[in-house]
């Protein structure tokens, strides 16, 4: 059993209370400018009458919300979402916002087809709304009746070492669905050849966006044998990467790269790892606040400066 107190322990190991709290402050700030940016597809379904199948936390609906339902909601899930990242009644907006995305993402998937690209993010904001992350750099911190912790702890640690299981978890699904859907066939290139040469003729006839490189891919054979097993070991070996911090670093690297290529050949983007804070629990992401202009930032938003005396970056 010693391999499972050495998991124990690694799992449990203590972390500074800031490196939760950034990681929180990352996450709720791309959630609320993914909201804004998105807004006309999750607020408003006016366009998409009859083609509701409702999936997820609206599954008990027998049919669409009124409209000003919806847009009420979406507006509660913003002003939440304000009070998430900077750690406002954080007891209160943490599970709060993190369930409303939840619904938000789940309704919209319930018109016409399922948003995959949006589960990772509603995964990691209720993970983070479920624990103390608002223990350090947040209003809450700041206020006249709460004294900021400052000493790392395990109860800082679980759950950042959680959101990055999440995060390679959500790999190795995407990699056994390509294996139960494919086969071993997905391996000699051709799927992956074919999947962006459909993607692109598709979308050239309906007229809407496509990736314009996509023509010129599908005519090149060779590397899409390289790319598939590629795209399985990056997929399947995230777990694995975790234990060692040089593999996450170039696993890390490998996935954005993968999210790089989609984007280039198929048009098709995944906003949330693209932006690189799917992975910030992977790092000490607390340092960001060595930049002067972040570290300014901080001491606007939540007093203090730096510590430890970190040097400030330019």
């Amino acid at each position: 059993m010693s391999w499972l107190r050495a998991l124990d322990a690694r799992f449990l190991a203590a972390a500074p209370p800031e490196r939760l709290a950034t990681v929180r402050f990352l996450t709720g700030a791309f959630a609320c400018g993914y909201l804004l940016v998105r807004a006309p597809v999750l607020a408003d379904f006016r366009r998409t009458p009859g083609v509701f199948r409702p999936v997820g936390l609206a599954a008990w609906l027998h049919g669409p919300l009124p409209p000003s339902w919806v847009f009420a909601l979406f507006g509660l899930t913003l002003l939440l979402g304000v009070c998430f990242t900077l750690g406002w009644r954080f007891r209160l907006s943490g599970p709060a916002f993190a369930l409303l995305v939840l619904w938000v993402t789940s309704y919209r998937s319930s018109w016409s087809m399922l948003f995959h690209n949006e589960n990772l993010l509603a995964l990691h904001l209720l993970v983070l709304g479920c624990c103390d992350a608002a223990a350090a750099l947040s209003l809450d911190a700041r206020s006249a009746h709460s004294q900021a912790a400052t000493t790392p702890h395990a109860r800082y640690g679980w759950p950042v070492r959680l959101l990055s299981v999440i995060t390679t978890c959500v790999y190795v699904v995407a990699a056994v669905a390509k294996l139960k859907i494919t086969g071993l066939s997905w391996m000699d290139g051709d799927v992956l050849r074919n999947y962006i040469a459909f993607d692109a003729m598709r979308k050239s006839q309906i007229g809407t966006l496509h990736s314009p490189l996509a023509g010129y891919l599908v005519q090149v054979g060779w590397p899409y044998i390289g790319l598939s097993i590629l795209t399985l070991l990056v997929e399947l070996g995230g777990p694995i990467a975790l234990l060692n911090r040089r593999l996450t670093r170039l696993w890390v690297l490998g996935a954005w790269g993968f999210h790089l290529g989609v984007l280039l050949s198929m048009a098709i983007a995944f906003p949330y790892p693209l932006s690189g804070v799917a992975f910030a629990s992977m790092f000490e992401c607390e340092k960001l606040w060595n930049v002067r202009r972040l570290g300014r930032l901080r001491a606007r938003l939540f007093g203090g400066g730096l510590r430890g005396g970190a040097t400030e970056v330019s």
